[in-house]
């Protein structure tokens, strides 16, 4: 078990939360980034439905 004295604890605790802070911000930029991902995906995924959607509707239309 390890003891501090009140200095060195206030010291280390400061510095573990600036980097929990710093480290925060890091994962809510990449959290940000794959919310667009995700976006981009799903926009891409219905504009590749309704293509096939209006291609089934043109080849059926031409069969007849």
């Amino acid at each position: 078990m390890l003891e501090y004295s009140l200095e060195d604890a206030k010291k280390l605790l400061t510095q573990n939360i600036a980097a929990a802070t710093r480290n925060l911000g890091y994962v809510e930029h990449d959290l940000d980034f794959l919310r667009d991902q995700f976006t981009t995906t799903e926009v891409n995924m219905a504009r590749v439905f309704n293509w096939d959607v209006k291609r089934r509707v043109a080849a059926k239309a031409t069969a007849k």
